[in-house]
C-alpha cells in the first residue's frame, strides 16, 4: 500500500504528537480510509519527510512524528520562473507544473500586453491559491520544499528589483536558442511573456538590464506551454532530468 503524503503547516520534530485540521482528518480517514496504526509522510515545506504513525482517529485526528529524513528530490539548478499573469486557469497550471518540473521560485508580473491585470483587492486570496496548488503539487510528485511564489508586481518593478545575472527571456524571433544556454552557476532565471508577447520597449529595457532573449525554436508557444518547456530543457542540461 502506498504510504500517503501529507502537507502539515507547522514546525514539525521526531515524536511530536499532532492535531490535524478538519480538511487533511477527513482526507485521510475518509478519503484515503486509513485507520489507527497506519503510517503517512508529513511534510512542512523545510526540505524534509516526516514519517508518521496515526494515532488515533475521531473528530480529531492525531498523528505522532516518528523520524526526519531529508528529502532528495530537489534539483540542483535552481530556476526562477518570472511568468506574466494570464486570464482563467493558465496561471494555475503553469504554478502545479513549474512546482512538479522544480523550479525553486515563482514571480508573477504584469506586462502592456497582459489580458489580466493586478487587482490588490484579491491579492491575499489569488496568493492563498497558488500555495494551495504548490502544496498539492509538492504532495503528488514527492518535493518537501515549496516553491517561493512572490506577490504580483509590475514588470518594470521586477527589472528594477536588482541584478539579473543568468536571466533569460523567451523571444519567438530571437536568433539564440534555449540549446545556446550556459550557466556559470546552478541557478538562473527564465521570464516568460503574456498572451500578446513583450513590447518592444520591455524587450530593449529588459536588454538594457543584461538580460538575454532566447527562443524555444521554430514554433511559437502559448505563454502556459514556453515556460514548461524551457523549465524541462535546462534542468535536463544543467539540473537532475537525466
Amino acid at each position: 500500500m502506498k504510504i500517503p503524503r501529507l502537507f502539515i503547516d507547522q514546525p514539525l520534530q521526531i515524536d511530536q504528537r499532532v492535531i490535524l485540521d478538519r480538511d487533511a482528518s477527513k482526507y485521510i480517514i475518509r478519503v484515503l480510509r486509513r485507520t489507527t496504526g497506519d503510517k503517512l509522510i508529513a511534510f512542512n515545506g523545510d526540505g524534509s519527510d516526516y514519517p508518521a504513525t496515526i494515532k488515533a482517529v475521531s473528530k480529531d485526528t492525531e498523528v505522532q512524528i516518528t523520524d526526519a529524513k531529508k528529502n532528495i528530490s530537489e534539483s540542483p539548478l535552481k530556476i526562477t520562473l518570472v511568468q506574466s499573469l494570464a486570464k482563467g486557469t493558465k496561471l494555475d497550471l503553469v504554478i502545479q507544473k513549474a512546482t512538479e518540473l522544480g523550479v525553486s521560485r515563482i514571480t508573477p508580473v504584469s506586462n502592456d500586453r497582459s489580458v489580466l491585470q493586478i487587482d490588490n483587492s484579491r491579492i491575499a486570496k489569488r496568493m492563498s491559491h497558488w500555495r494551495g496548488i504548490a502544496i498539492s503539487a509538492c504532495t503528488q510528485c514527492q518535493r518537501s520544499t515549496l516553491p517561493i511564489i512572490d506577490e504580483p508586481g509590475s514588470f518594470t518593478s521586477w527589472l528594477e528589483s536588482g541584478a539579473h545575472e543568468n536571466t533569460f527571456m523567451l523571444h519567438p524571433v530571437s536568433e539564440s536558442t534555449i540549446g545556446s544556454v550556459a550557466l556559470d552557476k546552478p541557478d538562473c532565471s527564465i521570464v516568460v511573456g503574456p498572451e500578446g508577447g513583450f513590447t518592444e520597449e520591455e524587450i530593449q529595457l529588459a536588454k538594457s538590464r543584461q538580460i538575454k532573449t532566447i527562443s524555444c525554436g521554430p514554433r511559437i508557444m502559448r505563454t502556459e506551454t514556453a515556460g514548461f518547456t524551457t523549465i524541462a530543457v535546462l534542468q535536463s542540461r544543467f539540473g537532475d532530468l537525466t
